[in-house]
């Protein structure tokens, strides 16, 4: 139990991110992964902030920094019983993560899913969203200058009633970039909205692993 506390206290500490992971880094990110403490709590909240609703507009609910690191940690959170550090190793040369940054999208009643209904509600057509409204915002990563994705895709989710049907309710952006391209130095996230809103997330890299 001592060396597994060594190894979380080192984990937790907060190293400048790494490009590349090595055994040890694998090792450190494995068992933060699977340890249930308030250690493992302390290190994810470093690495995302959210942010109120508007009063009007697209709620820009949370961006999150995904470094290379913080993707093993995620991979043993949920990974099932029986993965070991071996394993994670295996995985990490199989299929080495990017650094990426995930943004969660909600719709509200000024940005909702459907046009507002007619009066009465049977007259004149009602429009949809598409599920597609993540690109009509725009994602910029800057450092000493803006750094383009290599990647970005959109997820939609939903909101079902009990047996009735199913509402767009929002999004999940995904941006993927070079972490070669991407130096251990504070970082800016800005998101614009079509609606004019201007959403800042400050990550500093030299201090998250």
């Amino acid at each position: 139990m001592a060396g597994l506390a060594v190894l979380l206290a080192g984990a937790v500490a907060g190293q400048a991110y790494e490009r590349e992971l090595n055994s040890r880094s694998l090792r450190d990110a494995y068992f933060l992964g699977k340890d249930n403490t308030f250690r493992s709590e302390q290190f994810l909240k470093d690495y995302g902030q959210t942010f109120p609703a508007p009063e009007e507009g697209v709620h820009v609910e949370r961006i999150e920094m995904v470094t290379p690191f913080k993707e093993m940690v995620n991979r043993a959170r949920t990974a099932l019983d029986g993965y070991n550090p071996v394993q994670a190793e295996a995985e990490y040369q199989r299929q080495a993560p990017l650094l990426a940054v995930r943004v969660t999208l909600n719709l509200t009643p000024s940005y909702p899913a459907h046009s507002p209904f007619t009066v009465p509600i049977f007259i004149g057509p009602i429009y949809l969203r598409s599920p597609d409204f993540w690109q009509e915002l725009d994602y910029h990563l800057v450092q000493a200058g803006e750094i383009s994705p290599v990647s970005l895709r959109g997820e939609p989710f939903y909101s079902c009633a009990v047996g009735g049907p199913c509402w767009l309710a929002g999004a999940t952006v995904t941006l993927v970039y070079d972490p070669e391209r991407v130096a251990s130095r504070p970082t800016r996230f800005i998101i614009l909205t079509p609606d004019g809103q201007r959403v800042e997330a400050e990550f500093d890299l030299a201090k998250l692993r």
